[in-house]
Order: structure tokens, then sequence, then C-alpha cells
């Protein structure tokens, strides 16, 4: 029989793990703390955990390696802040003492699936330390294991009525862009102030990632009396923000899955190596079938049914 550990995994980082469905395989002692083996799915990666409390990774690459590399990395900058009286640079996002809501979106330069906006309300420092062990950072930074299983941490430190999620399926997108006077920038501007009308209560701020030059006038007029507005490139350096980008992405990636059933098959994410997956949901379903999955008003539109080489089956 297997003694047990010696040196437990760390509690934050084991939440971590039970929410992406990391299995713990086995573990073996080594010089100075324990040995675990991991796997997920297919990927398999070891995890060193020392009596001093530092942890390090072995292993191929692999998205289980990138989620432990994240929360390592993640976790290093915060006991590097905890340690100094001096700000230093560290990989995730600044703590902040300010209750504040952060709003980011997901999928807006994508031609495939949907726009999401996500919004935030982050209540102090407490939280904000919180998301940070969680391994809250720009989502960009993050694997989709990861950016899965962080979205679930996110909405458990914060609480469901502390985030709203719009999600636009393509169709409706179109509908609220040609609303907007087809104008994205203006429907995001939409968007975002639908969501601080629900959150921006006991607050002392709104913090937005800047989606284009005149994003602060299309919210501003929006904004309840005494709350400050902060809009600015890569605000995703604010926990608020960072937490709000992941939550954006996961919901992205959520409604990809569900899109790419009624397509019949994968849809690949991301703005590039689009045209082929398009070209052939625009053979199989026609022009009506590609209005279900892409924002059409894209000029990638025009190659799809240019370069499809074909009639397409209806529509």
């Amino acid at each position: 029989m297997t003694p047990p550990p010696k040196h437990a995994v760390p509690r934050d980082l084991s939440r971590l793990l039970q929410a992406s469905q990391v299995r713990v395989t086995d573990h073996r002692e080594i010089d100075y703390g324990t040995q675990y083996r991991l796997a997920c799915g297919p990927d398999t990666a070891n995890l060193n955990v020392y009596r001093t409390g530092k942890v390090s990774v072995d292993g191929k690459a692999s998205e289980l390696k990138n989620l432990l590399e994240g929360w390592r990395v993640a976790n290093s900058g915060l006991k590097a802040r905890r340690s100094t009286s001096t700000e230093i640079e560290a990989s995730g996002p600044a703590a902040s003492g300010v209750a504040r809501v952060g709003i980011d979106e997901a999928g807006k330069g994508e031609y495939l699936g949907p726009l999401v906006v996500a919004g935030v309300r982050v209540s102090g420092e407490s939280q904000d330390r919180e998301l940070r062990e969680a391994g809250v950072r720009d989502s960009k930074d993050l694997s989709v294991v990861q950016a899965r299983a962080i979205s679930g941490h996110v909405t458990r430190i914060v609480g469901e009525g502390n985030l709203r999620i719009i999600a636009l399926e393509p169709r409706t997108y179109e509908e609220r862009r040609d609303a907007a006077a087809h104008n994205v920038n203006r429907l995001l501007g939409e968007l975002d102030a639908e969501i601080i009308d629900e959150l921006a209560v006991d607050v002392e701020a709104v913090i937005l990632d800047s989606f284009g030059p005149k994003a602060r006038s299309y919210v501003e007029p929006r904004m309840p009396p005494g709350i400050r507005l902060d809009v600015r490139p890569r605000a995703e350096d604010d926990t608020a923000v960072a937490a709000a980008s992941i939550l954006a992405r996961a919901k992205y990636l959520e409604e990809m899955e569900r899109l790419s059933e009624r397509a019949g098959f994968e849809l690949p994410r991301g703005s590039t190596h689009v045209l082929d997956a398009a070209r052939r949901v625009y053979l199989e379903r026609g022009m009506e079938g590609l209005r279900d999955v892409a924002k059409v008003h894209f000029a990638t539109t025009k190659q799809v049914t240019d370069g499809s080489g074909m009639r397409p089956q209806r529509g």
C-alpha cells in the first residue's frame, strides 16, 4: 500500500485540478518534496511539490502542462508581490482595493462564431487576491483548458450576481450591428452600457479594455453619476478586466461548440484558417447556413462565396 504523500498539493491548485478533471494517478517522494503524476485525457505531467511550498512541472508540451505552468507562474507572481513593498513586474494582473466593474469581449475579430461581452464586479482587495490565486490573467495567455477551468473559479469567487455575459450568435449580432448604424464599436458600446446598467452598483469605477478610439464616447453618456470610467488599451492588467476576459472567452468557446454541432463538424476558432470551413458550410447549407455561423458582413464572405468553386445546395 502506497503511503500518503508528505507534501500536499496547494489547496487552490487542487481546486483548479479538480475543476479541470485532472486526475492524480500516482505519487512518490523526491528530494525535499513529493512528485505527483497527473493525467487529463491523453495528457500526462509531473507536478513536484517541495517542502518550501515551491512547485515545478515536468512533462511534454500539452494542455495539461500549460494549465500547471499557468498556475505556477501566476502564483509565483502573487508571492513576489507579497514578499516586497516595492512594486515589481509580475505575470498576473495588478490587485486593487477599489470596488469596480471590469468589462472585456471575445469574438470581435473572428469571422466564425459569436460576439461575447462579459462584465465582472469585484468588491475589493480580498476578491482580487482570490482571483489572482485562481490564476486569473489576460485570457489570451491561457489555453482552452485553463480558460474554461478558471472561468468556474471566477464565478465561485465573485458570485453569479456579480457577473453578466452577453453572447450574440451571428444572426443576432448582424441584426444588432445593423441597428447600431452598421458600426461594431457602437454596438460594443451599447453592450458595455447594458452590463454597466446591471453591475455598476456600489462601485467606484468601471474599467473597459478599449475597443476603438471612440470607445469612451459610446459608453460615457450611459455612466451612472459619481462612478469613474477608465477606458484604456491592455486593461487586462486589472484583475476585474482579466476575469471578464476569461468569462468572455469561455463563453465564446462554449458557443463555438454549439455552432459546430449545428454545422455538423468542428468550426475553427480564431481569425485565420477559416476559409475552408466557411466554404464547406456555404456549399452544404447555402447562404442561410453561413449566416448561422459567420459574421457575414466581413469581407471574408466574398472570398467564401467567390472561392467556393461550386453552387451551394440551397440558399
